[in-house]
């Protein structure tokens, strides 16, 4: 059986860092602003595995080239964190707890325009990139200090500190409840869910969970959902812009070395609305029509249809909980509405696939260990069908966007 895993943030990061605050240093500090165009751009990151370490370059195209060749692009640092919002790149530094704002000029050069420090706000916590509500409006979230941070993202300047009440179960060593990405809805609320990663395997939180924060009245709202147990800190969203709270692969562990009886599934799909809240007419067990032992993550939806990744009925889990990951996984599409379940090959040329960024609402993936070597950018077509846009050379994508 051929081992196949689903990404949905990177493996040093699992898309843009599992834990936020990872180091970083920008190597274009000291060069001159090239300034802002107004031009439509595309973005790309890779990450280069160099005999010193990991090395990010982030370019700039009017469209993704055929290749992608690191050598032509901007180096960013060691470890960094890189997204976008409206005209600009963004980079996260996280040892000197430094947002970077960068300018891309009309010939598509690179430059750092401004940062933003969060030194002396007080947060000590791990969390996710900042939500951008608008150009003047975004805010990180470090729930587990009770503290979210609103900024300014066309001055670069801390507008105010937001005390809310911290996120339950943060600071149990035992539980360890966390957040990391947000979601900007049109209802003007901002969503994070909330995982878990017990290492008291009987004490996995046997409940669905949401942070929703209220833009205007600025106060974080737990929402919980006992139709399954705690999904992941990301969701699966749909090409319709849906979002569906979705399985956890350190819940399915937690349940293969625990004690615990007659806990909710683990497998489960529940449908997130704007407002923040669960919708109570959608609720889908993925174990039974996969015929599943457990099913570790859901990795997107395409129309009615949901890619599952799974451990099949006959695995049994090793003896040590650390070998659990290994395991080899299938995938497999199920509809929604009538539970049929289709075979799903389409990345089996690729190895490794994880989603690196959405654009103009089209979900855009990257890839390691393809048999063949070569790092690809892969444009989603359908259900199961993708595109390879273009060839990374010399290292693997970890982010694409769009400017302007």
């Amino acid at each position: 059986m051929k081992t196949n895993r689903f990404f949905t943030k990177y493996t040093v990061a699992v898309i843009m860092c599992s834990v936020f605050a990872l180091t970083s240093c920008s190597s274009d500090d000291n060069k001159t602003d090239e300034g802002q165009g107004d031009n439509p751009a595309v973005i790309a990151s890779v990450r280069v595995n160099t005999p010193s370490g990991r090395v990010f370059y982030l370019g700039a195209y009017d469209k993704f080239p055929s290749t992608l060749d690191y050598k032509t692009m901007t180096e960013i640092g060691p470890g960094a964190t890189i997204y976008s919002y409206g005209e600009h790149p963004y980079v996260w530094n996280g040892t000197a707890s430094t947002l970077t704002k960068y300018n891309v000029s009309n010939d598509m050069k690179i430059s750092s325009a401004d940062a933003l420090s969060l030194a002396g706000t007080g947060v000590s916590g791990t969390f996710g990139p900042p939500a951008f509500v608008s150009e003047t409006e975004a805010y990180f979230f470090a729930l587990n200090d009770g503290k979210i941070i609103k900024f300014n993202p066309t001055t670069m300047s801390i507008t105010e500190t937001i005390a809310v009440t911290p996120l339950p179960l943060s600071n149990d060593a035992d539980v360890k409840t966390s957040t990391y990405m947000s979601y900007v809805t049109s209802a003007k609320k901002i969503i994070l869910p909330v995982a878990a990663t017990p290492t008291n395997f009987n004490k996995f939180p046997q409940y669905a969970q949401i942070a929703v924060f209220d833009i205007a009245s600025k106060v974080v709202t737990y929402v919980k959902d006992t139709r399954m147990s705690m999904g992941y800190d990301t969701f699966a969203k749909g090409n319709d812009g849906t979002l569906y709270y979705r399985p956890s692969r350190a819940t399915s562990l937690s349940l293969d070395y625990s004690t615990v009886t007659g806990a909710p599934p683990a497998g489960g799909m529940l449908k997130v609305n704007p407002n923040g809240t669960f919708d109570p007419n959608f609720f889908v067990d993925l174990k039974a029509p996969l015929n599943a032992h457990s099913v570790n993550v859901v990795a997107y939806v395409h129309g009615d249809k949901a890619l599952a990744q799974y451990l099949d009925n006959t695995f049994t889990p090793p003896a040590k909980p650390a070998d659990w990951y290994n395991a080899p996984t299938k995938f497999a599409l199920v509809d929604l509405k009538t539970l049929k379940v289709e075979p799903f090959t389409s990345f089996e040329k690729y190895g490794t696939v994880y989603t690196v960024g959405t654009i103009d609402g089209v979900e855009y993936y990257g890839n390691i260990t393809a048999p063949d070597g070569k790092f690809s950018l892969l444009k989603q077509k359908g259900a199961a069908e993708f595109e390879a846009v273009s060839e990374a050379i010399g290292g693997s994508l970890i982010f694409v966007g769009r400017l302007r």
